[in-house]
Order: structure tokens, then sequence, then C-alpha cells
């Protein structure tokens, strides 16, 4: 079963197949609908069926009145669509519209890549999942552990698997903790999310990413967020690293490359305070004429050193992320 649902007032379209709750089906498309347990029990991704048919797939126990019935509204996390639908339903905007959250969850895997760089995968509990926007980062820590501020390295489509990528900093506690004690099954919490790093979703202008290291964290959210929406034009992507060893994805950057005939990507090799990473020298390897740049969209993620090299162009958007050399 598959149809086309329609979110009002933002006018959202997209497509929900299977047996894919009205919720699992919009996440999956990029959308930032309203929800919270995403499980049945807290009736925050309430929406109201305008025109269309659905059927329940998951029991709740949350409990919706006799008038929310009667109106036509639904739970989009207990219920699949059997026919196009128009749905009144809730959906950030923007950062703010995002709470904040505090959970407690699972460490499911670490992997030490290169000696510099650790894969964290962390799970949240079903009921508990989080809701965050593509390119935001969160507080991990807790149960006793020191606390650093991580960019997940993960599209929100799905809420309970989140990955992060963590330079070795030896002078950081948080760091020094997750390269040499953390293991699978250990408790994390996680607090936030926190950050305006997000995609503009109002613009169709091609999208340029710019990373330096693990400044490639919020960028993959961003990008797998973008490729969910279908939004862009074209996806261009720079990575910089010190070396080529040191593009620790690298495998998936090329597998999006030949899986999707409007993204590029261009590994770059660099010390951070060479001049090749500047804007302009960043426009020259796009071979991105300065006249045309307003027709794309510019986000960097990185040391310090790229980030001042960049900042003289104020519509470009940035993060700043810990190098993983000091």
């Amino acid at each position: 079963m598959s149809g086309s649902i329609k979110i009002l007032p933002s006018g959202r379209v997209f497509l929900s197949e299977g047996s894919s709750t009205l919720l699992e089906a919009g996440l999956q498309s990029g959308l930032a609908l309203g929800y919270g347990c995403s499980n049945g029990n807290c009736g925050e991704c309430l929406a109201k069926i305008i025109s269309g048919e659905v059927r329940q797939v998951r029991h709740h126990d949350y409990s919706i009145s006799a008038e929310e019935r009667s109106s036509g509204h639904v739970l989009m996390c207990c219920n699949t669509a059997t026919t196009d639908v128009v749905l009144e339903a809730p959906e950030a905007r923007n950062s703010q519209e995002i709470p904040h959250q505090q959970i407690t969850a699972r460490v499911r895997s670490v992997e030490i890549v290169n000696n510099d760089v650790a894969l964290v995968h962390l799970k949240t509990p079903r009921t508990q999942r989080l809701r965050f926007l593509a390119g935001q980062q969160v507080q991990l820590g807790g149960n006793g552990l020191p606390s650093a501020s991580h960019p997940i390295g993960s599209c929100p489509c799905d809420d309970m698997n989140l990955h992060f990528q963590i330079p070795r900093l030896d002078s950081n506690g948080f760091s020094e903790h997750v390269f040499n004690h953390l293991r699978k099954g250990d408790s994390i919490d996680i607090n936030g999310p926190e950050g305006d790093f997000i995609l503009d979703e109002s613009s169709t202008r091609s999208l340029v990413f710019i990373a330096w290291h693990t400044g490639f964290a919020p960028v993959r959210s961003l990008i797998e967020h973008a490729m969910a929406l279908e939004i862009a034009a074209s996806i261009i992507l720079v990575w910089i690293t010190r070396s080529k060893v040191d593009k620790y994805q690298d495998n998936l950057c090329r597998s999006w490359q030949d899986a999707f005939d409007n993204f590029h990507y261009l590994p770059v090799e660099s010390e951070p305070d060479n001049g090749v990473i500047s804007a302009a020298s960043a426009l020259k390897l796009l071979k991105i004429e300065p006249a045309d740049k307003d027709n794309y969209d510019f986000y960097v993620a990185g040391h310090d050193a790229l980030i001042d090299a960049c900042k003289e162009n104020p519509a470009w958007k940035f993060m700043r992320v810990s190098p993983v050399f000091e």
C-alpha cells in the first residue's frame, strides 16, 4: 500500500509506502514533524485527517478524546495511509521549535579509526527517541563521565540510532574516556539538541559543504537530510584533511557520488593553516566564479582556521568543531 501524504499548513508532500506509519514515512522523507515517544504514549504526534483514509497498525495507550476522534484526529506514529491523505500536523520550522530533551542512551559500538577518530553509535530507548534537526549538536556525558558537546553525525530520519565522530583530544576528559574506557553497553546521557547549523529548506539553490576533518560529522547529517528532501539542484562536498588516510569515511562519500548524478565529492589534503582553506581558494577549487556564488548555499564546519578564512561571507553558515590535531 502506498499513498501521497500532504502536510498542512506547510504544503509539504511525501510518499508513504508499505505499512510505514505516517510519522515514519514523514521522517524518512526529511520532514521535521512534531512527535515525542514515537510509541503511542505521549500524544504529541496527534494530527487531523483532512481527507483520505488511514488504518491503525499499532496499539497506543494515549487516550484520544471522543471529540478529537469525531473531528478526524489520529496518532501519526500508529497509523498508516491506505489512500492519498491530506493531514494537518505539527511541523518544526526552526531550531527553536525543537524541544530540549534529556535521554540516557546505550553504546552500540565504538570503532577507533586511524588512531585519531572514534566512531560512536548510541541507541536511545524505543520510547524516548531524540528529536533533532540535521546539523545540530548535543551534550554527551553524565553518569559520572566528563561532558562535551558534539555534533550528531547522522540523519534525523533514524532517531533511535545516533552516530558521533569523536576526535582524539588528550586534554579533553570526554575524548580520553571514549578512546580508553568506553565500551558497548555503557550508558551515556544526551542533553539537547542545540545549534542553528541547519539547512535552509526554503532554498532551491545548489548546496556546497566544506568540512575540515571531523567537521564531516554535521556535514554528513546535513547531506543525508538534503538527499531525503530532494531540494537541491546539486550537492558538492569538499572534505579537507591533512592526508588521504584521515578521510575515515571516504568510501561513503564515493558511494554517494556513484549513486547520485547531482552529487560531487572533492577530497582535499591540506594543513589547516594552508592557503587552500579560504573562501577565494574554495571557489576556485569548485570552479565557481565569485559573481555566481549567490547561486549556492555554503555550509562550512571545522577548525577555527577554516571558519576564520571563510567568515567574510556573512551568508555562509558555520559550525566550529574541535580540532583533531592540537
